[in-house]
């Protein structure tokens, strides 16, 4: 394997950005086609109203995905005191906006060799980008190193995310449509580095921040340590059900479906569990629930106005 070539990675898993990508220059070719690498095996397609549907599986798989990520959000939103409680709602909607794109890509609403394709790929990639980063910041919140949930931190959140999402956007749309600046669908590197490195070495940056709160902000949290753990295992689990396994799937079933669908579940489970870690080390405050008027809890408004009167 060649790094920043995706001759290896294509031809074991079917990621959309495949067909839109070249083996890297000075490569031994793998199996091509016109414009991009084909994977040794993908799910089958289906013919659904004279439309052909891909990855009818893995479609089904993130449609529950939006109904969990929707009643995460609720949840979130009920944490009303919660630290990187506004954070944490940002980056669950970037999940619910990625898995909405993929939705677009899978089920072959904008198919490959569609004028469209090229620009919801790269909008994948910039969105995945964003997710990284915005999950980074939710973690990095709980430090203190700015106030959580104000005004000039959220905004913050959005002009870092937005810029993050139009380098990746550039550079992927660079790389498939050839525009130049040293991008080509042959010369994958840079769109190698921000599609694997860069979301990597985030994605490690918040894993480290959570042990150092796990093990010395809250003192040795088992339960928090566990659910990081799940997270982690969900997490490694699907890249190897997409990465080193989908081949074998793929064949083994007789192409009904291939590493995605598993790899799309576990890759819920993954986001479930970074909620629950997230809703293990934070606390509320029960002096706010009872004494306000706007959040309903035990006590009511009367209730609070005495209270001040005395």
């Amino acid at each position: 394997m060649v790094f920043g070539d995706f001759s290896s990675i294509c031809s074991k898993a079917p990621l959309p950005l495949c067909t839109l990508v070249k083996p890297l220059k000075g490569t031994q070719n793998v199996d091509t086609i016109y414009h991009g690498i084909l994977p040794k095996c993908y799910a089958r397609t289906v013919d659904l109203a004279n439309t052909l549907i891909f990855e009818i599986g893995t479609a089904f798989i993130n449609l529950g995905n939006l109904v969990i990520l929707l009643m995460i959000i609720y949840l979130v939103r009920l944490r009303y005191t919660s630290v990187a409680r506004k954070e944490m709602i940002f980056f669950f909607w970037s999940l619910i906006s990625h898995t909405v794109i993929t939705l677009i890509i899978d089920t072959g609403v904008s198919p490959p060799g569609s004028r469209t394709y090229a620009y919801f790929v790269a909008y994948e990639v910039g969105n995945t980008a964003v997710v990284c980063w915005s999950l980074l910041f939710a973690g990095l919140s709980s430090f203190n190193f700015w106030d959580d949930g104000s005004f000039q931190t959220i905004f913050s959140l959005y002009i870092s995310s937005a810029f993050v999402f139009i380098v990746n956007y550039l550079v992927a749309i660079f790389t498939f449509k050839g525009w130049g600046g040293g991008l080509q669908n042959d010369n994958t590197i840079a769109l190698y580095v921000f599609y694997f490195v860069l979301n990597a070495i985030m994605l490690g940056l918040w894993l480290v921040s959570q042990l150092i709160i796990c093990c010395f902000t809250l003192v040795w949290n088992w339960w928090a340590l566990g659910a990081l753990f799940l997270t982690c295992f969900f997490f490694a689990a699907s890249q190897v059900l997409l990465y080193g396994f989908s081949e074998q799937i793929c064949l083994r079933l007789n192409h009904y479906v291939d590493g995605s669908l598993f790899s799309t579940l576990s890759t819920m489970f993954c986001f479930m569990m970074i909620y629950k870690f997230w809703d293990i080390i934070t606390f509320d405050d029960d002096e706010y629930y009872r004494f306000t008027a706007f959040v309903p809890a035990v006590a009511n408004k009367q209730e609070a106005s005495a209270l001040l009167k005395n």
